[in-house]
């Protein structure tokens, strides 16, 4: 009696349980140019394939169901010169392997109005934006191929996130854009592994907190990172090279709190760093290298610390307003300056005397913008070189009391990290809630027969 009651509730658990389960069926569509493509859209079912096969297919196209679409190679959509090329309005929607071309003025070759979607492997040429996202959460957008409209000087961005939070942006690839990648308002985002050739700004950031942007390429723009209005940013392994368009910028913190910056290569550019309004930011272990100005501290940047950076072979290696006050050295280390004439009698690690800056010729220019000519000169070295050693007071000098005698090793193995590295394998989709269903069975019929052998060895 007791087996059978047990039996029974077990049984009538493992029905409850299986009734929670939906089970979705998934159809396989192939499509050719025969079709209408967007019929095909609109009659699709959630969770169902859809390959589109080689040619041009027209128009604009609206998605509103949670579909996959995978275009064969040679598969090209293209748009009119109004509207986004393609919208999608629903949650869970990938888009694979396509050509997409055209679209209106200040319109997108893939626009999302939804979440969790995956924007993968397309080649999106002469677009004005390439992909934009707006009021969606999770969004993966990865390995795409972008550039804006050829034959216009106004240039959309690649890939522009508003009220996006929780996105992921890697492995992509622009070239000529007004930024390369853009997020406004969106928090908790990752920006990893992208190359970007001739923008404005290769990656952008305002009204956005808790991000990480990591192993960027920037190069031929006008900023490389142009950080602004943004809190609680971890940029690190960011390599941002001969950024000289205009007043060319490796890394620009504006309006920036509480982050943290470190193991990025700024070379070759205008300024390597240039700081304004930022405070209580971290910024250690970077090379800056090979830049007309290494660090330009503007108006209101505050207690941020800045030290174990190597400041090499730049014109200028450090300038500061002086309304400004930050750290150049925490507990007894400071920054590797290449142009520091000092003795080290002591053989420490650090050097014997401070760092100074050379900011009273820097301030001198401002209002008399002619002595510029003798920048580099004979008798500004030997300022500069009296400047270490003499006591000279003025709230213009950036003071590092304890620069390093030798460069700080900084690992830069990110630099022969290629983009296959972070591309995702191909895994199963697992559905999570029947596997789980299926244990409990399994242990349903387990628990079952022992039970049974029990109560006939009684």
């Amino acid at each position: 009696m007791k087996l059978k009651f047990t039996v029974s509730l077990l049984l009538i658990f493992t029905v409850l349980v299986y009734s929670g389960v939906k089970v979705e069926a998934t159809e396989e569509y192939t499509v050719d140019t025969s079709e209408d493509l967007q019929q095909v859209f609109d009659k699709a079912e959630k969770n169902d394939v859809i390959t589109v096969k080689p040619g041009i297919y027209e128009g604009n196209f609206t998605i509103n169901t949670s579909v996959t679409v995978i275009g064969e190679d040679g598969a090209i959509i293209k748009g009119p010169n109004e509207g986004n090329v393609i919208t999608v309005n629903a949650d869970d929607v990938t888009i694979e392997n396509f050509q997409i071309e055209g679209g209106g003025s200040q319109n997108a070759g893939i626009h999302l109005r939804s979440n969790r979607n995956i924007i993968k492997k397309n080649k999106l040429y002469n677009v004005f934006h390439g992909v934009t996202v707006r009021d969606g959460y999770g969004n993966i957008i990865t390995e795409n191929m972008i550039t804006s409209f050829k034959e216009s000087s106004i240039k959309g961005f690649a890939i522009y996130l508003v009220e996006a939070p929780n996105s992921r942006v890697t492995n992509n690839y622009s070239y000529d854009t007004n930024d390369g990648i853009y997020l406004s308002f969106s928090d908790f985002c990752e920006v990893s592994n992208n190359y970007i050739k001739k923008a404005r700004y290769g990656v952008h950031t305002m009204d956005s907190k808790d991000g990480i942007i990591a192993e960027n390429f920037v190069t031929h723009s006008r900023i490389g990172l142009m950080i602004m209005q943004s809190y609680n940013f971890h940029i690190k392994n960011n390599y941002l090279y001969s950024n000289t368009q205009v007043d060319g910028t490796g890394m620009f913190i504006f309006d920036t709190f509480d982050s943290r910056i470190s193991t990025n290569v700024m070379k070759m550019n205008n300024k390597g760093m240039f700081l304004e309004n930022a405070i209580d930011n971290m910024i250690e272990f970077n090379i800056i290298e090979g830049n007309e100005k290494g660090i330009q501290v503007g108006k209101d940047s505050f207690r941020n610390e800045i030290n174990l950076n190597n400041f090499v072979s730049n014109n200028l290696q450090v300038i500061s307003h002086e309304k400004s006050d930050n750290e150049f050295s925490w507990e007894g280390i400071g920054n590797f300056w290449d142009n520091q004439r000092t003795l080290n009698l002591s053989e420490s690690k650090t050097n014997d005397y401070a760092f100074k800056s050379g900011d009273v010729f820097y301030n001198l220019t401002m209002h008399e913008p002619y002595l510029q000519i003798f920048t580099g000169s004979p008798a500004v070295w030997l300022w500069n070189t009296i400047e270490q050693f003499v006591p000279m007071v003025s709230k213009k000098f950036i003071v590092d009391e304890y620069p390093l005698a030798q460069p700080v090793p900084i690992d830069l193995n990110f630099l022969n990290v290629t983009a296959n590295k972070s591309k995702e394998t191909n895994s199963p989709n697992i559905s999570w809630k029947a596997l789980t269903v299926f244990s409990v069975f399994i242990s349903v019929s387990l628990l079952i027969i022992l039970i049974a052998r029990r109560e006939q060895h009684v």
